[in-house]
């Protein structure tokens, strides 16, 4: 899931979740308060609803002793100049917090509240009064500031005289409770907003400052020097594919260290190899030379040899040196290679003649065999895949150990690659240095003799241009018996 989806959904889960539970703590402390309000006033419990309003409950409130009141005004209406009576109703409505007035032609005869009614008593029985009388006798909202609510009966004595009944109600624990519920919402939806939002927040973050504390102790370490770690990418957002692509950056650069140690101990071994096959024709050269000055050269055929042994050391110097360039350009990538597509059958068989010449003038039997099918259309560098070639089977003519040579040349094909082997009954390699053969400098002569000539450095050759080329080379060999060196070049189009 991408960054952009987890904020997309975190910023509608910050909206959708708080709604939701404000809606049910909405329900919740409704219900609670409900229950509380229902403690103080006698309220229909059938009439439950939402705590929007509490103006809107006054029309609710105590209604069961109104109807009651009501209902009896309007059966008996003369209990109500019955003391006893008038006690007992109002004393069970006081504990719903109201209470009675009632009133005889104009006259207030009982008074159910308090003391601290006196305003609203002067309100009634007042002559000012009566310029409203009607306004106030048909409420049945708060009445001034003192929290209560009137309610009035109009009703008629047996004896025909005006009677008025008044009930009030004392709603300040209406007002107190409906502070508290406002109070409380408010409260649950901040605590409610600022959870879910912590909590979203908290997770999202999560999912990146993690990551980005591992990318932070990895550049740490590549710091230190150390690039044995792993940064993993546990997520699959863009942070994820930062870090992957942090570790493939680190193994990319492991590598390149790794690579630039080895070419460092290569170099090494370079120089000394170099040092070593230069200084042992130098000091024959050296050592000839001396001899001729000293006059240890004394006659004529030995001045013939001296000077032809010091002519072959200098051939050989000069080959190593040319080899050693060859080397070094392929290896830096700066031997240019003339890519042609060629017939390689052909030129197979063209080169084969005169490898049949060099092996033959020493001595020794030559044989090839060409098992590929049709035309085979090969895009090379005809003089680099020629010193492979001739590489090969010099290397075949200068180990051979047996008086009775043999050098054979075997190509085969399938549908990618044409294949060229080269086989030899010479002395052979061990097993322990064939993995080795291809790297330079080695010899499986571990003292580097002379005796053979060569740098070390042909087959190294042979396998630089055969992977220039997209190929394969690899050998078979078995101590005394033979070698088979082979190389495959892949094919640009056959023709039947």
């Amino acid at each position: 899931m991408s960054i952009k989806t987890k904020l997309v959904l975190s910023n509608i889960a910050m909206c959708v979740i708080p709604l939701v539970l404000c809606i049910f703590t909405f329900v919740g402390l409704n219900n609670l308060y409900n229950k509380k309000l229902y403690s103080y006033y006698s309220i229909d419990t059938r009439r439950e609803r939402p705590f929007l309003n509490p103006y809107m409950e006054l029309k609710f409130i105590d209604m069961k002793q109104f109807d009651y009141i009501q209902k009896q005004l309007d059966a008996v209406p003369d209990d109500f100049l019955n003391g006893n009576f008038l006690k007992d109703l109002n004393k069970s409505l006081v504990q719903k917090n109201s209470y009675i007035i009632v009133e005889k032609n104009d006259k207030i005869i009982f008074n159910g509240g308090s003391k601290n009614n006196k305003k609203l008593l002067n309100e009634i029985v007042n002559a000012n009064y009566s310029t409203r009388k009607e306004k106030f006798r048909e409420s049945q909202n708060i009445y001034d500031d003192s929290n209560l609510i009137v309610k009035q009966i109009k009703f008629v004595f047996s004896n025909g005289k005006e009677g008025n009944l008044f009930f009030i109600i004392d709603s300040s624990k209406l007002l107190e409770i409906s502070k508290e519920f406002v109070i409380a919402i408010i409260i649950s939806i901040i605590l409610i907003v600022c959870l879910t939002s912590g909590f979203i927040t908290f997770l999202v973050s999560r999912s990146i400052i993690i990551p980005l504390k591992q990318l932070k102790v990895g550049t740490e370490q590549i710091r230190d020097g150390n690039l044995n770690f792993e940064v993993k990418a546990e997520s699959k957002d863009e942070i994820g594919e930062v870090c992957e692509a942090f570790d493939d950056m680190r193994k990319k650069l492991k590598e390149s260290i790794e690579l630039q140690i080895q070419y460092e101990d290569n170099r090494k071994e370079l120089i000394s190899n170099i040092s070593h096959d230069l200084k042992t024709p130098l000091t024959a050269i050296k050592g000839y030379v001396e001899g001729i000055k000293d006059g240890v050269a004394d006659t004529p055929q030995k001045m013939d040899k001296y000077i032809n042994t010091i002519y072959n050391k200098t051939q050989s110097m000069d080959h190593l040196i040319e080899e050693l360039l060859t080397y070094s350009k392929l290896d830096l990538k700066k031997l240019p290679f003339h890519f042609i597509d060629i017939d390689f059958v052909k030129y197979m068989s063209d080169i084969m003649e005169e490898c049949r010449f060099d092996v033959e003038k020493n001595g020794m039997e030559f044989y090839y065999n060409n098992l590929a099918k049709g035309k085979i259309i090969t895009h090379i560098d005809v003089q680099s895949i020629s010193r492979v070639i001739t590489n090969i089977i010099s290397n075949s003519i200068k180990y051979m150990n047996k008086a009775e040579g043999k050098i054979s040349v075997e190509m085969s094909s399938d549908d990618e690659y044409v294949t060229v082997k080269v086989k030899d009954n010479g002395k052979g390699i061990s097993e322990e240095a064939l993995p080795y053969i291809f790297d330079r400098f080695y010899r499986e002569d571990s003292s580097r003799n002379t005796l053979h000539g060569g740098s070390g450095l042909g087959l190294a050759i042979c396998k630089k241009i055969i992977d220039e080329h997209g190929g394969r080379v690899g050998a078979k060999s078995k101590k005394d018996i033979g070698t088979e060196i082979w190389f495959s070049i892949k094919i640009n189009k056959l023709e039947s």
